[in-house]
């Protein structure tokens, strides 16, 4: 049983390409912040050598502003924001690729649109859609248009649902409730299969 990845595993990938694709595998740099990785492409290595150069700025930034204002300050005027905007963030990426009715292909029925279809559009209410540039409700046209600029995605969205049909996936569940959900019974895949969807041990259980 594979099982499905976590948002605490997160770090984890970025560095190492801890659970990322196989074939980088024995890749002899793999990590997200080393510009000559297997990962990207030659045009891109500028690109994350200026990304590097940004992060490692910010933390130094950080171990100033320590110094100056004292650690507990940096935590409550930065830290705190910080730790709410991920969390948000984890939730909101969560919650769009993970559910039980979401599909999982391995290679033999895998297409780009296949995984592009592969995500969900929920509603955090007019206010926090409105806030996260309606990243929430219209996920689904993200995927299929990435280069879209975002104040077209409510747009885009009404005008490819009758088109998507069945394929197109939007759930109205609470966001609480969606999100124990997703935790509880999405754990794992089966190894076999070529077409998966995530389940609970105790599901599997049940289907033996």
């Amino acid at each position: 049983m594979i099982p499905s990845r976590s948002p605490a595993r997160r770090p984890g990938y970025l560095i190492f390409n801890s659970s990322g694709p196989a074939k980088y595998a024995k890749a002899a740099h793999k990590s997200h912040f080393h510009p000559f990785a297997a990962l990207f492409r030659d045009s891109q290595r500028v690109w994350i050598a200026v990304s590097d150069v940004g992060f490692f700025a910010m933390i130094a930034a950080l171990v100033w502003a320590s110094r100056v204002w004292g650690f507990g300050n940096v935590c409550l005027y930065y830290g705190v924001p910080y730790l709410i905007v991920n969390a948000h963030l984890v939730l909101i990426t969560f919650l769009q690729h993970t559910d039980t009715y979401v599909p999982h292909y391995r290679e033999a029925e895998f297409t780009w649109l296949r995984g592009a279809l592969c995500t969900v559009d929920r509603s955090y209410g007019w206010l926090l859609d409105a806030a996260f540039h309606h990243i929430t409700d219209t996920h689904v046209a993200h995927h299929l248009f990435s280069h879209m600029p975002w104040y077209h995605a409510e747009e885009a969205t009404a005008a490819m649902k009758d088109m998507l049909g069945p394929f197109y996936l939007k759930d109205d569940t609470p966001i609480p409730a969606a999100a124990y959900r997703a935790w509880s019974q999405c754990r794992f895949v089966e190894d076999t299969g070529d077409v998966l969807f995530l389940q609970s041990p105790a599901a599997a259980r049940k289907s033996q």
